[in-house]
Parts: C-alpha cells; structure tokens; sequence
C-alpha cells in the first residue's frame, strides 16, 4: 500500500510538472512583450489669457494714441490738457515689463507644444483674409516674438513722442489773468491739418501683430477694425491712403 501511494504521489508530481511547463510555453515573459505605450503627444499651447493680456494693453495704447492725435488737433493747447496724457503715458510704460514677460510666455508655451518649429506656416495657414495672410507672409512671426520677448521693454520711449511734439507747443508764455507765476500756458495757433500718425512704429506696431497673430493662432479671424489699427500702428495709414488721423 505505501509503494502505491508512493507511485501515484510521483506520478501526480510528474503531472504537474509537465503542466508548468506547458503553461510556460504558451504565456511567455511579460517582461519581454509589454505593448508599445502610445507617443505622448504635448497638448496645443493654451494662449488665451496671453492674448487677452495683448489686446488690453494695444486697445490702451490706440486709446493714448487717439488722445494725443485729438490734443494735437485743437488751436488753444493748455498745460493742463497734457496731465491726463502723462498719466496714461507712465500707466503704459509701468505695464510694459509685463507684457514683455507675457509674449516670453507665449514663446515658452509654444515651444512645450511643440509648435515652435512650424509656427510660420501654421499662422499663415489659419488667416484666411488674403491680405492679412500676405501682410504675415512678409516677416517671421517667429522672429517678432522672439525680438519682442527680449527688446520690448526697450522701446518704452517710444511712448514720449506724442507728449514731446505737444509739449513743443507750450515754450511760448502769454500773459496770464491769474498773475505772474502762473503755470497757464496757452499757444494761440492756427488750425493744421495733423501729419499722419506714426508714433509707435516699433512698439505699436510690434504688439498690434503680435496680437492680430495670435488670434489666428486660436482660430480666429481679425476684425476689419483691428486690422485698420494694425496699419495705422505700423505705417500711419488705413486702406493704404487715409491717414489715421482722420
């Protein structure tokens, strides 16, 4: 009786054996044939709070810039006319180190996307207004960025110029009803038609691109306005003859 169990225990264990090893040889290592994980793929650059940051601070510098045009338009220009406008100046130059760093940031996210390399063709191909599309054509937009990322806040003085040319007209004193002393200061002049605008052609004209850029970037299409701005603030004229002053 022991010698049978002894037997039968063997043959189960052969059994087992033979079991294992088939077992083996059908499921192989895992370890060797792992499926290929999917390439990971960056998300597209999310740029819209970059964009929105843009349009706000041009829409202030069209504002400054329509300001300085109206002032630059009346015949009697008093001192005090110029304080709204050196407050919107310094406004302007206070905010311009942050959008400095918000275009950075635009490079930044569109290198993590992987859109950096194509970014060119990718604008010019979401513009779909011909004349827009040639206007981008024309330069890199990858090159504006990356120039505006690292010189924008240099060209801050830029901002002076329509309170230097105002202030031109206030070195002459006439006599004043308040006393000797007084800071009134008035230029009788007679009415000049105004020279076509052209006072932010770099930085203006930098971020007006910029901005116009982007929201082809985002699937948009620029307005008939926002591309008028673009040209006054790049060349001084809209639809190639008017000048923006008017």
């Amino acid at each position: 009786m022991i010698k049978s169990g002894f037997n039968y225990l063997k043959g189960t264990a052969v059994v087992a054996v033979l079991a294992i090893t088939i077992i083996v040889g059908v499921h192989p290592s895992t370890a060797t044939n792992q499926p290929t994980p999917p390439a990971v793929v960056a998300p597209g650059a999310d740029l819209a709070n970059e964009d929105r940051a843009l349009a706000k601070y041009f829409d202030d510098l069209v504002a400054y810039d329509k300001q300085s045009g109206d002032l630059g338009k009346k015949a009697l220009l008093v001192k005090a006319d110029l304080d709204p406008l050196q407050r919107r100046s310094d406004d302007l130059k206070g905010r311009l180190s942050g959008l400095q760093n918000v275009i950075r940031e635009v490079v930044k996210k569109l290198k993590a996307a992987n859109e950096w390399d194509d970014l060119d063709i990718t604008i010019a191909a979401k513009i779909t207004n011909p004349s827009q599309r040639a206007k981008f054509k024309e330069n890199s937009f990858k090159q504006l960025l990356e120039e505006a990322s690292n010189n924008l806040n240099s060209h801050g003085n830029d901002l002076n110029t329509p309170l230097d040319k105002l202030r031109k007209r206030l070195t002459s004193r006439t006599f004043s009803p308040y006393g000797e002393g007084s800071d009134l200061q008035i230029v009788r002049a007679a009415y000049e038609a105004p020279v076509p605008v052209k006072l932010f052609r770099s930085l203006g004209c930098a971020i007006a691109q910029i901005h116009l850029g982007l929201i082809g970037r985002l699937g948009g299409v620029p307005t008939d306005e926002q591309d008028d701005q673009m040209e006054c603030a790049c060349t001084g004229f809209y639809n190639g003859d008017v000048p923006c002053t008017k």
